[in-house]
């Protein structure tokens, strides 16, 4: 499940769209890919196949740009990916309504109750296209996110260290490839 981070005051807008649009957007697109291509590519990026207590000390940070596509499959094409450490974490979202080291706590409980090793959170920011700012730092001014705690399963980890840890240049295309509608694939496919 994800959750909206920021205001959601009808009166602040990016670009067109009010700030709960923005937010239903991301929350639409979330729904679709965090069971399949935003988890493998959490478990990457974090670097979990080598070392599963990554999880706890670390944050996907994702920047999104909104397409015209009225499918939430295709709703957004990939900016940006950044890990950020949960102690730089706490200090960026300092004075914000929802401190992502807090959820990370609260996930990895929450996940551990339903059977899970634990869990790892990816927050996903929307950019605008003109924005061209690591989203590390459009983060600084952007306040609509979302927060998408995400279990960590033994059948994950031993799928992934079948395959071994793939290089940030494969899961960067990867994600690509399925955000633009196709399958979790280095190279574009639909079937």
């Amino acid at each position: 499940m994800s959750y909206p981070v920021g205001n959601l005051g009808d009166n602040q807008r990016q670009g067109n769209r009010n700030m709960g649009q923005v937010l239903q957007d991301l929350m639409a697109w979330a729904q679709v890919h965090n069971g399949e291509s935003i988890t493998v590519v959490a478990w990457h990026a974090l670097g979990l196949v080598r070392d599963i207590e990554a999880r706890k000390s670390k944050i996907l940070l994702l920047g999104l740009c909104r397409t015209s596509s009225n499918d939430p499959k295709t709703f957004y094409t990939l900016k940006d990916v950044c890990v950020v450490p949960v102690a730089d974490a706490k200090r960026i979202f300092k004075g914000r309504s929802q401190n992502p080291a807090r959820i990370l706590k609260d996930v990895e409980q929450e996940r551990q109750m339903d059977g899970a090793i634990g869990g790892m959170l990816v927050m996903s920011v929307e950019q605008a296209a003109d924005d061209n700012r690591p989203v590390l730092e459009a983060l600084a001014k952007i306040s609509t996110m979302i927060s998408q705690p995400l279990g960590v399963f033994e059948v994950h980890r031993t799928a992934f260290q079948r395959i071994g840890q793939l290089p940030e240049q494969v899961w960067k295309a990867c994600l690509e490839s399925a955000l633009r509608g196709g399958l979790f694939s280095p190279i574009f496919r639909t079937s």
